[in-house]
């Protein structure tokens, strides 16, 4: 009985001795994992931190760089244009202005746009850029629409120039006929329409350069040049020759003589102060600029039957006060010196022997007749 309860006893302690052995193993290890995993999990979160850390400042260096590569000039070198067509595709755009020349990389355009721009706003239409643009200037001037249209015609009308003029210029450029100008310059109905008060449109063409971006019509060309007029008129312009005993068309002519007698700018004040004299006087104005606007067929030379030509509504060597319309395009400067006469008490003026851009004023009419005798001397007598 003894023996056979040692039997069954001694596999018992075994058990016992394996069950113990078997839970203090487990132990052991979680002791070991407890001290191990705080470790691992602050390298993780150290190596995701630098990992994010890193991202963030690429991220930054990235968009800087975009920053600055819009603000800096492309490799444009010349003025050129480009077209945005609808349905294009940023990728396919930005291809496009790389190919021409516009900007370095078509990719960096794209990203720039993706990331600080917006496409959608983007305009189509012709676009020029002069050399040197920015990769964000063109980004602007598309989303603002500034579209570009070609000039097709440039006109200038300088100083002193005349509906003849005017009309064979325009006929030349291909703008209506030199007869249908004329035609319209005198057309009371269009006159009306330009508030002009004259018979004529002389004198209200202003002298600029007008630049088309269409062929116009002689109508809409000549409209334009008087539009031009009346935005450079001073606004208290009139109410100031009203003051002076003038309406406006008449000081437009009177402008218009000023223009056609002297070229010179300090001349024009001195100008206008014999013209004032001599109409307060009663006297004829004598001036030939007038008289050979008057003449249809001038050939450059003044003649004796030219002078004596009391048809010609023109001779103000004859016919006394302001001749029936201005002779001419008057600039700001001669419209003005209407306004600022000098005050010297000249009332004649002859061209200069010495210095034929120039003249020689005198108070008295035989002073007057002594600087007309240099000029014959000199061989340049009117």
């Amino acid at each position: 009985m003894n023996l056979s309860l040692k039997k069954c006893q001694q596999p018992r302690r075994l058990q016992e001795f394996r069950f113990n052995n078997f839970f203090s193993l487990p132990v052991t290890i979680t002791e070991q994992t407890s001290t191990a995993r705080p470790a691992l999990i602050r390298r993780t979160l150290l190596a995701l931190l630098a990992l994010v850390v890193t991202a963030l400042v690429a991220l930054y260096v990235g968009r800087q760089y975009l920053v600055n590569w819009s603000l800096s000039a492309g490799p444009l070198e010349e003025t050129n244009e480009i077209v945005l067509a609808r349905g294009t595709t940023l990728k396919s755009f930005a291809r496009k202005l790389e190919q021409k020349g516009f900007i370095s990389n078509s990719s960096l355009f794209h990203g720039w746009v993706r990331i600080f721009s917006d496409y959608s706003l983007f305009q189509a239409g012709r676009y020029q850029f002069q050399s040197g643009v920015t990769p964000a200037e063109i980004a602007t001037a598309i989303i603002s629409g500034n579209v570009f249209t070609p000039i097709l015609l440039t006109l200038t009308i300088p100083e002193g120039f005349t509906l003849r003029m005017l009309a064979d210029r325009l006929q030349h450029i291909g703008v209506g006929s030199r007869e249908t100008i004329l035609d319209l310059g005198a057309e009371a109905e269009f006159l009306s329409q330009l508030k002009i008060p004259s018979s004529s449109v002389e004198g209200y063409l202003y002298p600029a350069t007008y630049r088309f971006y269409e062929i116009p019509k002689p109508q809409e060309a000549i409209k334009k040049i008087v539009d031009t007029f009346w935005s450079r008129l001073p606004a208290d312009y009139e109410q100031r020759v009203n003051e002076l005993g003038l309406s406006l068309n008449e000081a437009v002519i009177f402008a218009s003589l000023i223009e056609l007698e002297t070229s010179r700018e300090e001349e024009k004040g001195v100008i206008s102060e014999v013209i004032w004299n001599r109409l307060r006087r009663k006297m004829t104005l004598g001036i030939d600029a007038s008289l050979i606007y008057g003449i249809e067929d001038y050939e450059g030379r003044l003649t004796r039957s030219h002078l004596r030509d009391a048809s010609n509504v023109y001779n103000t060597r004859i016919h006394a006060g302001l001749p029936p319309t201005a002779i001419g395009s008057p600039s700001l400067t001669s419209l003005l010196a209407v306004l600022n006469p000098t005050n010297h008490g000249y009332l004649y003026y002859v061209v200069d022997a010495e210095d034929f851009s120039r003249h020689r004023f005198a108070k008295t009419l035989a002073e007057h007749n002594k600087n007309v005798r240099s000029l014959v001397r000199a061989g340049h007598g009117r």
